[in-house]
């Protein structure tokens, strides 16, 4: 690839940054910015579970809300008013204390400190930062877990930190999350709210309309010359296709296939880019993390932007993953998420 000119570093860094806001993800924005608000008028502080499926938004969500009140550089110290940070993989409370330190900017070595020591610190400095509220991601790393010892390490830290912080905090996960509020009815009342996003599906015409509503609304803010309707029947078919309604999936293969275009300075997008897109998404993504349907594999999906639509199908999400309270010794606890049978695409286009 050539050197990427000022004019094109313009376009493709508006495409990335765009954030639009879908029905879901707007209203928890709000949920999150009531919580803050509320928890400075006494009482005590109100927290948050938002759940939802790899890709559905999370982290973008948390980002978003960081970015729009953002640090503040004082002379003697860092004003965190939203504090962001995320659990390590399968981790336990005394390497979430430690990890959540570091992001705050702890520099005092943690060796010889147990969970409850380093939980003190780590509620200090929230104070001393004026943290408002904490958003936790991938909270489903403090539970993986077979046995239930971890689930009560987990529920004491949990609620020990907010106890000594006395800080709102509200935590992100997998839809199976939720089974520590399950275990703990004392951990459940400090989370009253819980939050799942969904996925985008289109196999209802309220869904469908409310898909092809985000795509529009992301193609008025495409860079081009050329008018972009990825909502119109060309796209918008595939485009879930090949999502399955994550919001990860799309959001990557548009970032791609707008790459495609503004390098090679085309005035707008067409299904070429897209498949050209499909291609180096295959080549290139650890099917690992970007895991949706354990039914189908990445790697078995074909090519939705090549050929007639008719050729196609598509799935949707029909259930959440689950905790699985009557696995056997040695059986994974996490029942996966479940998608709907191959749908043909061309129904989609029937219905208009």
């Amino acid at each position: 690839m050539s050197d990427i000119t000022e004019i094109q570093i313009s376009k493709l860094t508006k495409v990335r940054d765009c954030f639009i806001r879908s029905p879901y993800l707007d209203g928890i924005l709000k949920t999150i910015h009531r919580n803050r608000m509320v928890s400075k008028c006494g009482g005590k502080p109100e927290c948050a579970l938002i759940i939802g499926e790899p890709g559905s938004g999370k982290t973008t969500l948390m980002e978003k809300y960081e970015k729009d009140h953002p640090h503040e550089e004082e002379s003697c110290r860092t004003r965190i008013p939203v504090f962001l940070s995320e659990f390590p993989l399968r981790t336990e409370p005394r390497q979430a204390a430690i990890s959540l330190l570091d992001d705050l900017g702890h520099e005092l070595p943690p060796k010889g400190l147990s969970a409850p020591q380093l939980t003190k610190q780590l509620a200090k400095l929230m104070h001393e930062c004026e943290v408002e509220i904490a958003l936790l991601d991938e909270f489903h790393h403090l539970i993986e877990t077979k046995s239930y010892d971890v689930l009560h390490d987990a529920v004491t830290w949990v609620k020990t930190l907010i106890n000594i912080s006395k800080k709102p905090v509200v935590l992100f996960g997998l839809p199976y999350s939720r089974v520590i509020l399950d275990y703990d009815e004392q951990l459940s009342g400090r989370f009253p709210i819980i939050r799942q996003i969904e996925p985008f599906r289109v196999k209802k015409d309220c869904d469908e309309k409310v898909f092809r509503t985000f795509l529009m609304m992301l193609s008025s803010e495409l860079p081009f010359d050329k008018v972009i309707k990825l909502h119109g029947r060309d796209f918008y078919p595939r485009l879930f296709a090949f999502s399955k309604g994550s919001m990860r999936r799309l959001r990557n293969l548009i970032n791609f296939a707008c790459e495609q275009a503004i390098f090679n300075n085309d005035s707008g997008l067409t299904l070429e880019h897209f498949s050209v897109a499909y291609n180096f998404y295959m080549q290139h993504i650890d099917e690992r993390k970007d895991e949706i349907d354990v039914s189908e594999p990445l790697s078995s999906q074909p090519n939705p932007f090549s050929g007639s639509i008719n050729d196609h199908y598509y799935k949707e999400l029909v259930s959440h993953s689950k905790w699985n309270m009557n696995a056997q010794p040695g059986e994974s606890r996490i029942i996966p998420a479940t998608f709907t049978d191959k749908i043909p695409l061309r129904t989609l286009l029937k219905r208009r």
